[in-house]
């Protein structure tokens, strides 16, 4: 599943010292007999030339009408106070209970809604108890007289969705309580996971239920194997590294220097949310563990109250998040080994996210919660926004850091012609986390080992030993190298002989999200320690997320012998979040207490330069050129996904691509933000006091 773009514009945030952007409530303006318009309630694809039909007024609809935090303003003035350090009001975080108390909408104003609805002929579904929403359900015929604008099909990014063909209106007398709704029109049908196999240009989502195992020869290490391309040479040379398999736990925990950390994240819990739940995740999470040298999982799954009650639907392939949620837990278990992990899952409908996120923070289950779903753009209804910048709000007062994918589409110029960043990343209450492609080698002599030993947990691949030889930005390319009858690549020394299919550097194959947004205003704790931008810049901060030196994940998988445990060489943004989540509950741990929302201390330790960050630059260390020694690999790849009897197929992927407007360089960059975590010294700036 591809993620589809799309762009809103609104006016500006709340100046000064503070950090939030203006809560995006919905003014509402005069409407006919004695209502108020929901600015921004119809989507922008919702136009007349996508109009196909008008919706089956029997089709069930589930919305979510969202109410404004009591004094809104003021609970952002206190989620800036207790995250910045130096405020008196540092680290003084609120209960769950006390920002209920504080912040939360009052029961009249609930009941009023749940009045309206009730009238209108829908049954309440739930309200959480921080009352920020009340769910309900009903009929399309029952949302149209209730909302005051017909619903109707539309055609619109190869999909048939539903939205109303005007904007809503709520009576006047809920004109100042209600915030937004969300579920009239199915744009939560355009979020998706920001994680790919990489196997074609598109980045096509998903992977498992159905098996996929990365092509062989691949490199046991960045370089382990190289291969002779004497018809394809480039950037200055006629060999490549071969891509790696995919790298363990121990590699990846070298990259980032947690084995200099006597810290793994113990007495933490790192929340996650998805579609769907897998079926086998414990025993995937605790055969991987075994295998590669982690401690027993502890995991915890469960549902958050008021989901949609009718998850069955032909949209959807619940198998298509399986591999999802397994990869978050893997990720984040691979650098927080001993954190408890808490899935909180949706139907797949997928339109529960916002209830799932509400439930975490509502309830207060985590201090850290990992995102790896998002939109392509900005262009999303009002309601949502709304929905999850309000409920990110109260994150960031009662101390739980949010740790988002930035997307994996690069600059989204493919997607609309020009450049955008994604939400929910681009909400200033969370940590954006970008992309990077890393070169993880042996810190000593090369070791003796084998892919077959690669789930060996005495295996050096899984063990310590390991180190960054280089990071640079995640803007792959993708040149498909034309099958020679000179290749050979069964034994080293590895030759292929076929020649590009395209100039360099290839299409453009997905990479990291970034750039500035148009909806959200660059927040204090970014300007005053990278300058003024004209918008809240994404990401924040970087970790490994190229699928071409991608992360090792196990998962059942259906092959075409049979279902079973196997692994596979994962990449995207949703593989960095839930790493940076895992390494956020390591910094928790040093510090002795919730850091909370982390974006002031990052930018407080880029600003230092404390040695927290390594600074990932491809411009000063490889150049920026098709001329230069760009980093590329060659990947091999099986036809049929699983083995080579289908075929083999053969491309150049260069890692950062100079085509993208996003480009890594020395400081901070719109490519990689701050850098990328530097091992002991980023959990020392990180946990200063």
């Amino acid at each position: 599943m591809k993620r589809i773009a799309r762009r809103l514009s609104v006016a500006g945030a709340l100046g000064g010292a503070v950090i939030l952007a203006a809560s995006l409530t919905a003014g509402p303006a005069s409407a006919a007999s004695g209502r108020a318009e929901l600015a921004g309630s119809q989507p922008a694809w919702a136009n007349a030339q996508s109009l196909r039909s008008a919706a089956p007024a029997s089709d069930f609809v589930n919305v979510r009408v969202y109410l404004n935090w009591r004094d809104d303003a003021a609970a952002q003035q206190l989620a800036v106070a207790v995250s910045t350090p130096g405020s008196p009001d540092y680290g003084h975080f609120l209960t769950a209970a006390q920002f209920r108390q504080q912040f939360a909408p009052a029961q009249s104003s609930v009941t009023a809604v749940q009045q309206f609805l009730r009238d209108a002929g829908f049954s309440i579904v739930n309200t959480p108890g921080n009352n920020r929403y009340v769910a309900a359900e009903g009929r399309v015929d029952q949302a149209q007289n209730a909302f005051g604008a017909q619903l109707g099909q539309y055609s619109a990014f190869g999909k048939t969705l539903r939205a109303p063909e005007s904007a809503i209106t709520v009576p006047s007398a809920l004109a100042g309580i209600v915030q937004g709704v969300t579920g009239l029109d199915q744009s939560s049908e355009l979020l998706a996971p920001d994680s790919t196999p990489g196997n074609g240009p598109n980045q096509n989502h998903g992977a498992p239920g159905t098996g996929f195992r990365a092509g062989e020869p691949c490199s046991l290490w960045y370089g382990e194997k190289t291969v002779s391309t004497p018809n394809a040479a480039a950037y200055g040379t006629s060999s490549k590294p071969l891509a790696p398999c995919g790298y363990t736990p121990a590699q990846v925990r070298g990259l980032y220097g947690l084995d200099q950390v006597a810290a793994n994240g113990t007495g933490q819990t790192v929340a996650f949310v998805g579609a769907n739940a897998s079926p086998t995740l414990k025993q995937d999470v605790t055969k991987y563990s075994s295998l590669h040298s982690l401690p027993a999982p502890n995991i915890t799954e469960i549902v958050a109250p008021g989901v949609y009650r009718h998850p069955d639907t032909p949209r959807q392939v619940p198998g298509d998040y399986y591999g999802e949620e397994t990869l978050d837990a893997e990720a984040i278990h691979t650098t927080a080994p001993g954190a408890n992990l808490l899935f909180v899952g949706s139907s797949n409908a997928n339109q529960d996210f916002d209830a799932s996120i509400n439930h975490i923070v509502d309830k207060h289950l985590s201090n850290i919660i990992s995102i790896s779903y998002g939109f392509s753009g900005e262009n999303v209804p009002q309601g949502f926004i709304n929905s999850l910048n309000g409920t990110f709000t109260e994150a960031v007062a009662t101390g739980i850091g949010v740790y988002v994918s930035s997307g994996d589409s690069g600059d989204e110029v493919s997607n609309f012609g020009k450049p955008a960043v994604d939400f929910y990343a681009d909400s200033p209450n969370v940590t954006a986390v970008g992309g990077s492609s890393a070169s993880v080698v042996p810190s000593g002599a090369a070791p003796a080992a084998t892919y077959a030993s690669i789930d060996n947990p005495t295996s050096a691949l899984n063990q310590p030993g390991w180190r960054r030889d280089f990071e640079v930005g995640w803007q792959t390319a993708s040149d498909a190298i034309t099958p020679s009858s000179a290749d050979a690549l069964s034994a080293a020394p590895y030759l292929l002989g076929g020649t590009l299919s395209s100039p360099l550097p290839g299409a453009f194959g997905g990479g990291g999200g970034g750039g500035v947004s148009q909806v959200f205003s660059e927040p204090a704790y970014q300007g005053a320690a990278i300058g003024s931008y004209p918008g809240r810049v994404v990401p924040d901060i970087s970790a490994l997320a190229d699928p071409n030196t991608g992360l090792l994940v196990g998962q059942t998988q259906t092959f075409s012998d049979g279902t079973y445990y196997d692994e596979y060489r994962i990449g995207g943004t949703s593989v960095a979040a839930p790493l940076m989540a895992g390494m956020a509950a390591v910094a928790n741990q040093v510090a002795g207490a919730p850091l909370g929302f982390l974006n002031p201390r990052i930018y407080q330790a880029y600003k230092s330069g404390q040695g927290a960050f390594y600074d990932v630059d491809q411009a000063d260390n490889f150049g920026t050129g098709l001329a230069s020694p760009l980093p590329a690999v060659v990947r091999v790849n099986y036809t049929n996904n699983e083995n080579p009897s289908g075929g083999l197929s053969y491309f150049l992927r260069t890692q950062e691509t100079p085509t993208q407007t996003l480009h890594s360089t020395r400081g901070f960059d719109t490519a990689t933000g701050v850098g990328t975590p530097a091992g002991a010294g980023f959990f020392s700036a990180i946990t200063k006091p």
